[in-house]
């Protein structure tokens, strides 16, 4: 009798063993599926942050001061900005040759700093090439031309506007413009300028609430 008491209680505590090691195991799988699962909604987070920025119009008043250019010297400059606008709306490169001799000093430094890394671009020639690049593909540029802020000391003026690129598949976009023009024969050229994003990336209240809406809108 003893003996059979004693075999029960040792296939209890088998059994008892093996149970909690299932148990065990089942919680170690699901720690590990949510652990996964964290890790890669992480990842999928972080990639769609670091290449859909959105973030239309600005967060605080950057135009509401006008600069302190006299009337008619902020007309002058506004033109050359006018005629800028002008030519990234057509980005026809016929006009190309007529727009850098325009706008632009040819035996002066000219110096066009671009959005991405790398593009700081020297030079008449070379800022030739990076506008004609810029209208083949970077997209429809739209300037804040009237409400610019524009400053000047004599001969030289200096100008900061806000604006947006977009193109038909990917969001508008908005950028910062920054421009240094110098008077020479009565026209205002630039000598640099530079474009800056100013956009904000999507927070993730903003990308679980679109994803939730476009799972809902999914039939």
């Amino acid at each position: 009798m003893q003996g059979s008491d004693t075999a029960i209680a040792r296939n209890a505590a088998g059994g008892l063993i093996e149970a909690n090691s299932s148990l065990t195991r089942s919680r170690l799988l699901v720690s590990l599926s949510i652990g996964l699962a964290l890790a890669t909604s992480g990842f999928l987070i972080g990639w769609h942050l670091s290449r859909r920025p959105v973030g239309f119009g600005h967060p605080v008043p950057y135009l509401s001061y006008k600069g302190d250019a006299q009337e008619p010297v902020r007309a002058e400059v506004l033109a050359s900005i006018r005629a800028f606008q002008s030519g990234y709306t057509k980005r026809d490169p016929a006009i190309l040759p007529t727009f850098m001799e325009q706008l632009f000093p040819k035996n002066q430094d000219v110096l066009v700093l671009g959005t991405d890394s790398g593009e700081w671009i020297e030079g008449y020639p070379r800022v030739g090439d990076f506008i004609a690049g810029d209208w083949r593909g970077w997209g429809d540029v739209r300037l804040d031309v009237d409400n610019a802020m524009v400053s000047a000391d004599h001969d030289v003026a200096w100008v900061t506007t806000t604006g947006t690129v977009g193109t038909r598949s990917l969001p508008t976009r908005a950028i910062r413009f920054a421009a240094v023009l110098t008077r020479s024969n009565n026209r205002w050229l630039f000598r640099h300028i530079q474009f800056q994003w100013d956009d904000r990336p999507e927070t993730l209240a903003e990308l679980l609430g679109r994803l939730i809406r476009g799972r809902s809108a999914t039939p």
